[in-house]
């Protein structure tokens, strides 16, 4: 039986989990970013640390749990279309990927099959420089909103990459930032922002008015502590990643408290079901520990809705994807006794 949470008339049930610990390949190695494709594809952004520096994107088809292709990766020999500590990753209606470069300034692209497109901004606090970049999302026009870190602020550009203009500045005040973190554009493209400092979520218009918070800081419903990511499925709910209280919260979209969901994760994945099997010393370990505790989120760091209501969360700690989907229209089982 999946593991199941009921909102109103919404349930939120798990469904499966990707991912173990690794440098390449079949595994994760801090994944802050995600990025759906178009036929069952799920492309994950890894960043790496200081001291293992092995920044990619890693594609896997989400049925089969099959991975099919590291994109960046030093391993590929390809230096000219590496990149550092990426902040987030997002997708086009080709596949095209855009993957925000927080060590050196930069938005870099690719095709679905890893080519290098080109990257475009530098270093600085002008009109289309960054410091740190971090979260992006492309609006229904296909331009992008990027959020810079370390300006705090949010930038807008083209496709191609060409300015479009800005909003936000350094404080606490409504349409104020303090170290930003993930975006997310909705239909009505409507600007979410994850304000990471300030422990809430702002929105904004498609020009940059500011139009609502979600969130304050604490450990109650409701209540948020460093936001690290955010995003709005098709009927309006906003899911958010809890960075500081390992969990993802939902606000309905007037920014009414929904749902709590902390992880569910009692199974271990393919990945890791097959990494067990070949270790006996690892299966002897595994016996030993209670699971419990590995089942719930730790620092979830990106999101991911799609239309059919499957919800993607990885977390950085973890080093994986737990997998729920939504009931938009739930209804409790009726029993005649």
């Amino acid at each position: 039986m999946p593991i199941t949470r009921v909102a109103g008339n919404k349930s939120f049930s798990y469904v499966d989990n990707i991912g173990k610990i690794g440098q390449s390949s079949t595994g994760f190695f801090y994944p802050y970013g995600l990025a759906r494709g178009q036929d069952d594809v799920v492309y994950v952004a890894c960043w790496g640390h200081e001291f293992i520096p092995c920044a990619r994107i890693t594609k896997i088809e989400i049925s089969t749990q099959k991975w099919l292709l590291d994109i960046g990766h030093p391993d590929n020999g390809r230096p000219e279309e590496e990149f550092s500590w990426p902040g987030h990753l997002a997708s086009d209606k080709d596949d095209n990927l855009y993957v925000t470069d927080q060590a050196n300034d930069k938005v870099v692209s690719f095709t679905k099959d890893g080519d290098l497109i080109g990257r475009w901004g530098s270093s600085g606090s002008g009109d289309g420089q960054f410091s740190r970049p971090s979260g992006i999302s492309l609006d229904g026009n296909g331009n992008f909103v990027v959020v810079d870190t370390g300006n705090n602020r949010i930038q807008r550009y083209t496709s191609s990459g060409e300015f479009l203009g800005q909003f936000g500045q350094t404080g606490s005040a409504d349409g104020e930032f303090n170290r930003p973190w993930g975006t997310f554009v909705d239909q009505d493209d409507n600007i979410f922002v994850a304000d990471w400092g300030n422990n809430r979520v702002q929105k904004f218009d498609s020009t940059g008015k500011f139009l609502a918070n979600f969130g304050t800081h604490g450990t109650n419903e409701g209540e948020l502590d460093h936001p690290a990511a955010v995003a709005v499925d098709k009927d309006g709910d906003v899911y958010v990643a809890d960075w500081g209280n390992h969990r993802v919260v939902v606000y309905e979209t007037d920014g009414t408290f929904l749902v709590n969901i902390d992880g569910d994760a009692t199974n271990l994945s393919r990945w890791a079901e097959l990494a067990v099997s070949a270790n006996p010393d690892l299966q002897k370990a595994l016996e030993r520990v209670d699971l419990e505790p590995m089942s719930k989120f730790w620092h979830p760091s990106a999101i991911h809705v799609g239309d059919d209501y499957k919800i993607m969360i990885a977390e950085a700690q973890h080093q994986r994807i737990q997998i729920y989907q939504k009931d938009p229209e739930h209804q409790e089982a009726q029993f005649t006794l």
